[in-house]
């Protein structure tokens, strides 16, 4: 009658073809172990997360550029790079470029918000055991 597969608790059978198994017994029928329930064991999970803020641009080589008061290098080709961690509250940016013979200036003020309304979070080496089900 061609291969069947049968269910019964949470073993099968199959036959017809000239073989069959059953996959009951150990641990999975009756008493035991559900294939519903794994098995009560201690894991320890963790998380980490964080955010970084990058403030970028370009002006002319050979400027005077600051970020909130502070002088910023500039690269080669006028490009700058702030990089740095992005905590809870505000930072506030005000971007003030001075042409090399100070007769021309250019600004620009960012100001970024963050906030973390839930932190549920440890590290690698803070995590215990915990019994999970």
């Amino acid at each position: 009658s061609g291969v069947g597969y049968t269910q019964s608790g949470v073993g099968y059978t199959e036959s017809g073809a000239g073989f069959g198994y059953t996959m009951s017994g150990m641990g999975m029928s009756g008493i035991g172990m559900g294939a519903s329930m794994p098995p009560i064991r201690p894991r320890e999970f963790w998380l980490v997360a964080d955010a970084e803020l990058i403030v970028y641009g370009a002006t002319e080589p050979n400027a005077n550029l600051t970020i909130g008061g502070r002088p910023i290098k500039l690269n080669s080709d006028g490009t700058f790079r702030l990089q740095m961690s992005f905590q809870d509250g505000l930072l506030d940016f005000p971007i003030f470029a001075v042409a090399a013979d100070g007769e021309q200036t250019r600004s620009v003020h960012l100001k970024f918000v963050r906030e973390t309304p839930e932190r549920r979070t440890n590290t690698k080496e803070e995590a215990i055991p915990e019994w999970i089900h």
